[in-house]
């Protein structure tokens, strides 16, 4: 009986939570308050029955302690993994999503030469840079949720691979972010030569793109940038990563609390990833005009 009521309860609690009705609510801590008398008396009829039923009273609070304790065990390196595969993947392709065209407009600044805008050519166009703003996107999106998901679950697992060195908060970021890039941009290069040179305009078509690069440079074509692209991309998602969690600490520290709300945690991140991107632009031209320049001469 006693179990049955629990579970009534359970779904009158859950009901009142989705509903927000007064009356539901009320009718929970009517039955609540019903409840804890019978649950007493069975507990005190208990110790006079010998044996079994003792030992079971007994196993019940320990069987919860054993619940309690293996929901606080930290997820295994294992999990981390799957589970930042599945982060990454989202979070990459929403974000190309929405941010393409912006992308896009800033290959044809950092790029002007291979636009054909060069003196007075480039004021004149200024006005077109979100002319066909996805182009590029299709190598964008086939490519960017598989890099971004091993990114983050090569990351996590790191993080995790390393959490017996005993290294401090900066020092594991910066390995993991290291470790991370190489899964990144091995899957990644290929996919972000085509997205550039269709951005800049060196490229009107992405297919034809790819077989001139692989005629003339074979496979050594697509990575050809590698480097670049490492050199831009790794300080940037270190100093992201070691500034959001700052802001995150200076932020629990001063409302007392340890979480964030998710406007809090857009904002920080926000600021964050501008910053660091910031910091990092004149690498970011340097990679795009590498990328273009192969194909511009």
């Amino acid at each position: 009986a006693c179990v049955c009521m629990s579970r009534c309860s359970l779904a009158l609690t859950l009901l009142a939570g989705v509903c927000g009705c007064r009356q539901v609510a009320g009718g929970v801590r009517a039955l609540e308050s019903g409840l804890l008398p019978r649950r007493r008396a069975v507990l005190a009829a208990v110790p006079l029955v010998a044996g079994a039923p003792r030992a079971l009273a007994i196993a019940a609070p320990q069987a919860s302690a054993v619940t309690v304790a293996a929901s606080a065990v930290p997820p295994s390196a294992a999990a981390e993994f799957w589970s930042g595969l599945l982060a990454g993947a989202v979070q990459k392709t929403v974000k190309e999503l929405a941010l393409h065209p912006l992308d896009t407009a800033k290959a044809r600044l950092q790029a002007p030469v291979a636009a054909g805008w060069t003196g007075g050519a480039r004021r004149a166009v200024l006005g077109e840079l979100f002319k066909s703003p996805y182009d590029g996107l299709a190598p964008a999106l086939i490519s960017g949720a598989p890099a971004a998901s091993a990114f983050f679950a090569v990351k996590d697992g790191a993080k995790r691979a390393v959490a017996g060195l005993q290294l401090g908060k900066a020092e594991t970021t910066v390995l993991a972010v290291a470790c991370a890039n190489v899964a990144y941009w091995g899957i990644k290069n290929p996919s972000e030569v085509l997205k550039v040179r269709r951005q800049a305009g060196v490229a009107s078509d992405t297919a034809g793109a790819a077989v001139e690069i692989w005629r003339a440079e074979g496979v050594a074509g697509f990575y050809s940038s590698a480097g670049p692209n490492y050199a831009y991309s790794t300080p940037v998602d270190v100093v992201k990563f070691l500034l959001y969690e700052q802001l995150k600490a200076s932020l629990a520290a001063r409302r007392g609390r340890s979480g964030l709300s998710p406007v809090e945690a857009a904002v920080g991140g926000a600021a964050a990833a501008a910053t660091a991107q910031a910091l990092a632009t004149p690498l970011d031209v340097a990679r795009v005009r590498i990328m273009t320049s192969d194909a511009t001469g």
